[in-house]
């Protein structure tokens, strides 16, 4: 009778189908605005198994003599005790040749908790120790920020809409000749499905620096603005 016991539940639980993972692309061309006219670029990889979430994206509007180029990676999973709370890592590079940013190295690591979570309306917030290393391949200090956000998708049919919203709160020491530099990051969009797989997407990226030196405040905002037309995939993988 205990051979049989266990027998059926080896058999049960080699006969039940392995859930894959799910496989999402999405790319983008069209023209875009930083001191001027010029094109854009967008390709993001998504991939989410169970309560794991991983994304990478890399956006670029490129023109004669200016460039905004960015590239993330995220990777988070939900804690199983707790599953409104996930914890997260996020890398990220960054260009923004308008403002003087020459190349800048981001890593952060937190946690984010979901304000509220539905199919077609989910708001979260984050908490998260950052660092900063611009032009890191010739310069080795680092910035250390903490880093509040909150992340907001709507999807009404074919309209979906996003807002990422970031601050980064400067903790490190300062060296002398240095200020305080705090920033915002502000990231939007709104995409029209037109079909199963193509969209139209009017995006913004907003960047606002805030400068302390004193009893001096200086603050500078930079803008990008985009609209393309692009596809959303579901890939076969199952890795």
């Amino acid at each position: 009778m205990r051979i049989f016991v266990i027998l059926t539940i080896i058999s049960l639980a080699f006969s039940q189908e392995k859930e894959f993972p799910t496989w999402t692309s999405y790319g983008k061309i069209g023209i875009g605005e930083l001191n001027g006219p010029g094109g854009v670029g967008f390709i993001r990889l998504k991939r989410v198994e169970k309560n794991t979430f991983n994304d990478i994206r890399f956006l670029s509007i490129i023109q004669s003599k200016s460039s905004f180029i960015t590239a993330r990676y995220k990777s988070s999973n939900k804690i199983e005790v707790f599953p409104f709370i996930y914890r997260f890592t996020v890398t990220s590079l960054r260009r923004n040749s308008v403002s003087g940013l020459n190349i800048r190295y981001h890593y952060n690591q937190g946690f984010g908790a979901f304000i509220f979570d539905k199919p077609n309306n989910h708001l979260t917030s984050e908490i998260a120790f950052s660092y900063d290393m611009s032009d890191y391949l010739n310069d080795t200090r680092k910035t250390s920020y903490l880093k509040y956000g909150f992340f907001w998708d709507i999807n009404f049919s074919k309209i979906f809409m996003n807002l990422d919203f970031e601050y980064f709160s400067q903790i490190s020491d300062l060296l002398p000749n240095e200020v305080l530099s705090n920033r915002y990051e502000v990231s939007s969009k709104i995409n029209y499905q037109l079909n199963k797989f193509l969209n139209v997407t009017f995006g913004i990226e907003y960047e606002k620096y805030i400068f302390k030196e004193f009893i001096i405040n200086k603050n500078e905002t930079y803008n990008s603005f985009y609209l393309g037309i692009g596809f959303k995939e579901i890939l076969e993988w199952k890795l």
